[in-house]
């Protein structure tokens, strides 16, 4: 029996909690398994005002909060510079909440523009395997450069920084890698995410992450960062059972749960909670 002072909550961020792109669907990288199919289902924003507009237009309706996101340039950044004083403007002016993907970053200025924007969340990919950053992702840089952003982060004063790793693009070496540069930072949490290739790409056909490397990589998260570990919602879909097993290894949350992953943790007395937002919000 679980136990019953523990809380689970299940994220489903729907209308209340949209996400936006900076870029449309335009992205310089390319990588070999999205090829900017995830920015399609993004709500292009081409400006500040469009965003402000949108989100009190958002915020006027009951919405929860939004991500702003967006492609990568060559240097594996999402171009936010020009959205950061709106970010401002809504954090003011509404009570909604702003997650931002910030991609890599380059310098300190770059880490307290986003820092001072007063967004609820940084959120940050972490990839540590060469092969995959240079030869996937097409970027010429390397593992050090994602360390680099999260000390960038940390040093501009950030208060809440969400990495998130990524499974089966891939060793496995190298994502437990990610999770314990992960577990030298005060993050607010860590999500785990696993490999969803779109239709039509390169990594079009690949298999996703088997559950036991799943599994595996939601107990090193659980035993090794100081801070929730969560499911996210970019990952394969179908076995219930995994996400009850992930629970059942520790994780504190998860995002667009199976119904019966929902029944099935009532039914353990789990304290469970539902969220109409992200993630990466998770307190």
């Amino acid at each position: 029996m679980a136990d019953p002072a523990r809380k689970i909550r299940f994220y489903h961020p729907g209308k209340a909690f949209p996400s936006f792109s900076v870029t449309g669907a335009a992205c310089e990288l390319g990588c070999d398994y999205c090829r900017g199919h995830y920015l399609e289902g993004m709500t292009p924003v081409s400006d500040g005002q469009d965003l402000l507009e949108r989100a009190k237009e958002l915020s006027a309706a009951g919405g929860k909060g939004l991500l702003l996101s967006g492609g990568c340039d060559r240097r594996g950044r999402v171009p936010l510079g020009g959205f950061l004083a709106t970010v401002r403007r809504i954090k003011r002016e509404t009570s909604l909440l702003v997650n931002l993907h910030t991609g890599l970053l380059d310098g300190l200025d770059e880490a307290r523009g986003l820092v001072g924007s007063g967004a609820d969340c940084l959120s940050v990919d972490v990839v540590q395997d060469e092969r995959v950053i240079r030869e996937v992702m097409h970027l010429d840089r390397g593992k050090e450069d994602y360390r680099r952003t999260l000390e960038l982060l940390f040093e501009a004063g950030a208060r809440r920084v969400v990495p998130h790793v990524c499974l089966g693009i891939g060793s496995e070496e190298a994502e437990e890698e990610a999770v314990r540069l992960i577990a030298r930072f005060p993050v607010g949490a860590v999500v785990v995410l696993a490999l969803m290739p779109a239709r039509g790409t390169p990594m079009g056909r690949a298999a996703p992450p088997s559950r036991e490397r799943v599994l595996g990589a939601v107990r090193l998260a659980v035993g090794t960062v100081k801070a929730p570990t969560l499911l996210g919602c970019m990952r394969p879909r179908g076995d219930w059972t995994l996400e009850a097993e992930c629970i059942e290894a520790g994780a504190e949350g998860v995002a667009m749960p199976s119904r019966r992953t929902v029944s099935w943790a009532e039914g353990r007395s789990y304290e469970v909670e539902m969220v109409e937002g992200c993630c990466a919000l998770h307190r």
